[in-house]
């Protein structure tokens, strides 16, 4: 069975591949590692003998535990954490996860202040965000969607929905009860997007983020860029 998913994931990428060149993209989708058991025990290579990391399947808040895939090797996964420092990688063992591909990608300008979405390198929505303060900001990097969490008030401060990322506040410990985990999510203030208004988050209006939350699978790769 682990070779027929290794086999079934090479195909879909060769595929997904052949058909952004058709298209006249050269983008291809990301590959993303899904838990298949309780845990996953990460290793700081593929020669550790002993894991330094073991994850829990599902996450504290109850969302499935997806990896974004930064390197394959045989047998093996390199992926981005959910974990401080922000960027952490860890190697886990193609027979704990269960792989598949994302085309989609969300790209944050901070200095924009825009946030992009593209389907393999089309893009599908561009609209205005407002982003970490100068003294709280919003940390660069590569991450993924670790998590969907639809809000109790969708007329809230965050909106009808937050994506919480594999980001955290590189300032703020911890942030309303959780560990200063950054999010996208939406806002009751949409006359502050397009400045320096959050702890770190980044928001967008209501509506993108109900499409979004209707579109992204979790573990498609955030980018966030100066």
């Amino acid at each position: 069975m682990r070779v027929l998913a290794i086999i079934a994931a090479a195909v879909l990428v060769t595929a997904a591949a052949a058909s952004a060149r058709t298209s006249g993209s050269a983008v291809k989708p990301s590959v993303v590692a899904g838990a298949k058991y309780a845990t996953v025990a990460v290793y700081r290579s593929p020669a550790a003998r002993r894991p330094f990391l073991t994850l829990r399947n599902p996450n504290p808040d109850g969302a499935h535990l997806v990896f974004l895939v930064k390197r394959r090797a045989s047998g093996w996964e390199q992926v981005y954490l959910p974990t401080r420092p922000n960027g952490a990688t860890g190697w886990v063992k193609d027979r704990a996860v269960d792989l598949s591909l994302d085309p989609y990608r969300i790209t944050v300008s901070l200095g924009a202040h825009m946030l992009t979405v593209t389907n393999l390198g089309k893009v599908i929505l561009r609209t205005r965000a407002g982003v970490g303060r100068s003294v709280l900001p919003t940390p660069k990097g590569t991450y993924f969607v670790a998590e969907l969490l639809k809000q109790p008030n969708p007329s809230g401060p965050y909106g009808p929905y937050a994506f919480g990322l594999s980001a955290h506040s590189n300032v703020l410990q911890s942030f309303g009860g959780g560990p200063g985990q950054i999010g996208i999510h939406g806002t009751n203030e949409p006359a502050a997007l397009g400045t320096d208004v959050s702890h770190g988050c980044v928001r967008i209006a209501n509506a993108a983020i109900t499409r979004l939350a209707r579109l992204l699978p979790l573990g498609t790769p955030v980018v966030i860029r100066p």
